[in-house]
């Protein structure tokens, strides 16, 4: 009887054990997320260049490519067709949605399915360094490609843009102001 008692007291503490090993690591996991959602944050809204990509949108909205082998959140972007005319009307861009996961400095851009041939240029590992201001982005291709730099573009306020480092605080009447400054109701 005593021995069974033993075993059963065993039993319970190596569950017990593996229970608070299996926390840690939950643990874990989460920090790694909350770090991967505040540089989503810091990513967040619209950047603008002149290279191959023209303007990229990132979004909190989440996403996966086809047969979910990337998941992540969802971008949009205008980006260099590649395409140079004689005469006009010619298309010079073109608009793209994909998929964005961020780890670390390291940022992956993917599309949904099958991309063309210019949205593939521009699709794979990136270092991405935002500057202390939080208005420039400047994206670095992870096999010695491209080096790409982006302005943080300002926000949209009626029929407005407000200027980096202001908020809209009217779009009724195209109000732009500095953070912490009142606004006209």
């Amino acid at each position: 009887m005593k021995a069974l008692k033993l075993s059963a007291l065993l039993l319970a503490l190596s569950i017990l054990g593996t229970g608070c090993a299996a926390e840690t690591a939950d643990d874990a996991s989460a920090e790694d997320t909350t770090a991967d959602e505040l540089r989503v944050a810091a990513l967040a809204g619209t950047w603008e260049g002149t290279g191959d990509i023209r303007s990229i949108e990132f979004t909190h909205k989440l996403a996966q490519t086809l047969g979910g082998g990337l998941r992540g959140h969802e971008f949009n972007a205008t980006i260099d067709a590649d395409i140079r005319c004689v005469r006009a009307p010619c298309p010079s861009t073109t608009d793209v949605t994909g998929v964005f996961k961020t780890t670390g400095a390291k940022l992956t851009l993917a599309s949904f399915d099958r991309p063309s041939n210019a949205f593939a240029q521009i699709l794979g590992d990136y270092t991405a360094k935002v500057d202390a201001a939080g208005t420039q982005l400047t994206l670095t291709k992870t096999d010695g490609g491209t080096v790409q730099v982006l302005k943080k573009a300002g926000i949209k306020c009626g029929t407005t843009t407000c200027a980096s480092g202001l908020y809209c605080c009217n779009p009724l009447r195209n109000m732009c102001a500095k953070p912490g400054v009142m606004c006209i109701q």
